[in-house]
């Protein structure tokens, strides 16, 4: 009876310190919510970070995008974008912090802000613009994602959750690893409806009181709305998942009666646009599509300078040129060749090489030669069904060819498989100028031409008039008058 009444205590006491621990966090959180008012509201905001934390922990993220993506190289653009972001931030709820406007080497059509002022955007996104003002939207939208403290929100809540959670034997914290994992999550799940809308607003007043029209927001997303649909599109054909900018209108579609109503209460601070529309000319030159550091994709070739390769697609197979691969997709996505590329670590065959990394027998297995360059092709078991492997060595390179087949036999497609692994050779001489990337060009649309007229003549792979369309505003079937200037 002794023993069980002092295991009750031990209960009771181990309750209590428990209880007491919940309580004191409870007030911790609501002493740190009622201290914190939102610049943007003037409400008490949940958050648990301070104002400082919030701008180094943007600066440790900022650094770990920047390990990962390059900043593009043409410091009159990044001049432009900085000095166009500085005029907005100075009309923000936030203008104490020090805002870095960074533009992407990437294609991607994207942006995203980071806590404390780091705003990133991608070239991509940045070559489907067609004005100033849509531009200004954008970067404003990012501008009130840092004022509204989203991302700061956001990360409160999470940790609250996670703390409340982990209490028992913790004290309360958290590292610097466990605030970039969070907050990583949090931008790639976006912010949700709320706060996208709330960040469409701030745009409006943020882009309209630094001279632009009110339109801004609507027009830039309809270049959005219109890159959606291209990409479901495309994304059906490929048999892949479709990703789009903030999963924007997942959230507020243009014709979102909530986002129209964001807009028309913001209508107090819409101008007619008084700005010099510079865009253009910043635009003219700007690498589209694929760098020429990743190699260069041209109809049905590859082509790459750095490495000073060559390959081919088959007939009617698409290309997608990754950041660390190249991938042939069949048409409808059926089924799908990788090649990669390794280091030479060992002094081994082709054949050892394909046995060592695949781990299990491999079957059917012969010598292949491709421009000279010794190599090895077997088939192996992959989530139980035959895969096709090969692999080339090129000096102290490795290339590695894998396929995958959802639907097929393997055998349907061996033809392909093989003619891409033939097609791969050095790259040539003359070829060198096919490796440097596309640009876009000015051109004023004379009499006569039609999108599949120039579209004719471009060197834009695959849907090469449904991409023309994007870059001026006018997909899925605008027109061209003569006199406009276009991309």
């Amino acid at each position: 009876k002794l023993r069980r009444m002092v295991i009750f205590l031990k209960i009771e006491l181990y309750a209590y310190c428990l209880m007491t621990k919940i309580l004191s966090l409870l007030v911790l959180f609501l002493f740190l919510s009622s201290c914190s008012i939102n610049p943007v509201t003037g409400n008490p905001d949940f958050v648990l970070i301070s104002e400082e934390q919030e701008i180094s922990l943007g600066r440790n993220v900022a650094k770990q995008v920047l390990q990962q993506e390059r900043k593009y190289e043409d410091e009159s653009l990044q001049r432009y974008i900085q000095e166009l972001g500085d005029d907005l931030t100075k009309r923000s709820h936030r203008p104490n912090l020090i805002y870095r406007f960074i533009v992407l080497d990437n294609p991607a059509v994207n942006a995203f802000a980071l806590p404390g002022g780091h705003i990133f955007i991608y070239r991509g996104l940045l070559a489907h613009f067609n004005s100033e003002e849509e531009l200004a939207a954008v970067l404003a939208h990012e501008i009130g994602h840092v004022t509204a403290r989203h991302s700061v929100r956001q990360y409160s809540q999470s940790q609250a959750t996670q703390i409340l959670t982990t209490i028992i034997g913790q004290e309360y914290g958290s590292t610097a690893a466990d605030l970039s994992y969070l907050m990583g999550g949090a931008l790639i799940s976006g912010y949700g409806r709320d706060m996208e809308l709330e960040a469409d607003g701030l745009a409006v007043q943020y882009s309209s009181i630094s001279g632009y029209s009110g339109n801004g927001m609507m027009n830039a997303l309809r270049v959005l709305k219109a890159q959606e649909e291209y990409s479901v599109e495309v994304s059906k054909r490929r048999g892949v998942s479709t990703q789009t900018y903030h999963g924007v209108f997942a959230t507020h579609p243009e014709n979102d009666k909530r986002l129209k109503e964001v807009v028309k209460q913001n209508e107090i601070f819409t101008n007619e646009a008084s700005k010099e529309d510079r865009l253009f000319s910043f635009l003219n030159g700007l690498v589209y599509g694929d760098s020429s550091r990743e190699g260069v994709r041209r109809g049905n070739n590859f082509y790459h300078a750095d490495l000073g390769i060559f390959l081919s697609a088959p007939r009617k197979w698409e290309m997608i040129n990754n950041k660390n691969n190249l991938l042939f997709i069949s048409p409808n996505g059926k089924a799908q060749v990788k090649v990669s590329m390794d280091d030479q670590s060992r002094v081994e065959t082709p054949k050892q090489y394909l046995q060592r990394i695949t781990n299990q027998k491999i079957q059917n297995g012969k010598t292949i030669s491709s421009s000279g360059y010794e190599g090895y092709s077997a088939t192996v078991k992959f989530r139980g069904k035959d895969a096709l492997v090969a692999v080339i060595f090129r000096k102290k390179e490795i290339f590695l060819f894998t396929s995958r087949s959802e639907d097929l036999q393997i055998s349907n497609f061996v033809n392909e498989f093989n003619s891409i692994i033939s097609s791969f050779r050095d790259l040539k001489r003359n070829e060198l100028k096919l490796a440097e990337s596309l640009k876009i060009k000015i051109y004023k649309v004379k009499k006569g031409d039609t999108y599949s007229s120039l579209s004719d003549k471009s060197p834009i792979s695959y849907d090469p008039e449904s991409k023309l369309r994007l870059l001026n505003g006018d997909y899925p079937d605008g027109k061209l008058l003569p006199g406009r200037l276009i991309k």
